[in-house]
């Protein structure tokens, strides 16, 4: 049961990267959302990923995120003016805690789970544009994510496992870093709702297919600082608007310990962000990132992932490559 991280983001507000940041471009640019909560898990879980301990005990998870953006993206998909020669480089380190309890609801093993990203950030741009602000970053602790889980036991036919299937009501609370002068942040400034549900199919004793399928709810960031891309007077709050989100992977056992696959993300603000609490247009996000990756079994106890993401279809957002590296161990 992993979780993994988005980061806020002022231009695109749901980019696909890592630890929570921010990043905006003026209305006249380009008409994009501002938010993005820290603690998303836009593409950090991916092969057999429902599977979980319904025994009691605790799990640690290390994930480790690079990701290197060059690209911003309009309403259109189009490639965005606002920025010359910008990048936006984040390193993230993502501990992760998981309790399973002795308690059962259901059928199913109650559990408890908390993560807290730390985001190295690193922004440029050329100032070319008046109306362009320039890029500017720090780098901190970001929002921690926590919340209950509920583990099924995994269905059972012809001697092995073929479904299994977990419940999660994660909670983004503001803690991490915020500074309302800087457009990237490792900080939110906003309580995010985040509950998931992830699948697990397994049509073969070699091959597996998981789902992980999210919705998520934003509340008010009070102080929105120096970005105000709808170009609203006296822009007093800001709300991101709902979206949902599926992390999805497909791979094939090469080696009794290692199984190599597909791995993909696609995220889709349904709801209009709201300034002062009215709705803005043409700024909902849109999200489809594709790439190759590996698990290796190391034993029962040790498992590792590496992934790999290159973006396809953007929209209100920015873009690049980036990878992820993860370890569980059960203890």
């Amino acid at each position: 049961m992993t979780n993994g991280i988005g980061y806020h983001s002022r231009m695109g507000r749901y980019g696909q990267v890592v630890a929570g940041a921010t990043l905006a471009a003026m209305s006249c640019l380009v008409q994009a959302s501002t938010y993005q909560p820290a603690g998303i898990d836009l593409g950090a879980t991916t092969f057999n990923d429902a599977f979980g301990s319904t025994e009691p005990g605790w799990t640690s998870i290390q994930l480790l995120q690079y990701e290197h953006n060059t690209n911003f993206y309009t309403n259109t998909g189009a490639r965005s003016p606002a920025f010359k020669d910008a990048q936006l480089n984040a390193l993230v380190w993502m501990p992760q805690i998981v309790y399973t309890s002795p308690i059962h609801i259901l059928g199913g093993s109650l559990g408890f789970t908390a993560m807290l990203p730390v985001a190295w950030l690193n922004s440029h741009s050329t100032e070319f544009n008046p109306y362009a602000p320039t890029l500017t970053s720090r780098s901190g602790f970001g929002d921690i994510t926590f919340g209950p889980f509920l583990q099924m036991a995994p269905v059972i036919s012809n001697g092995r496992p073929v479904f299994v299937q977990r419940f999660e009501f994660d909670v983004i609370a503001p803690t991490g870093a915020y500074d309302p002068n800087r457009l990237v942040n490792p900080g939110s400034n906003f309580w995010s709702l985040n509950p998931y549900w992830s699948v697990t199919i397994l049509p073969t004793p070699k091959t597996e297919v998981s789902v992980r399928m999210h919705y998520l709810y934003n509340l008010k960031n009070t102080n929105p600082g120096i970005n105000n891309p709808f170009e609203v007077p006296d822009m007093m709050n800001f709300q991101a608007g709902q979206a949902v989100w599926a992390n999805f992977a497909a791979a094939y056992k090469i080696l009794p310990n290692l199984e190599v696959g597909l791995n993909g993300f696609w995220f889709r603000q349904i709801t209009d962000d709201r300034v002062n609490g009215a709705s803005q247009a043409a700024a909902r996000t849109t999200n489809l990132s594709l790439g190759p990756g590996a698990e290796w079994t190391i034993n029962r106890h040790n498992f590792v992932f590496a992934n790999l993401y290159f973006p396809v279809v953007e929209r209100n957002t920015y873009s690049g490559t980036h990878v992820n590296l993860r370890w569980i161990h059960a203890f």
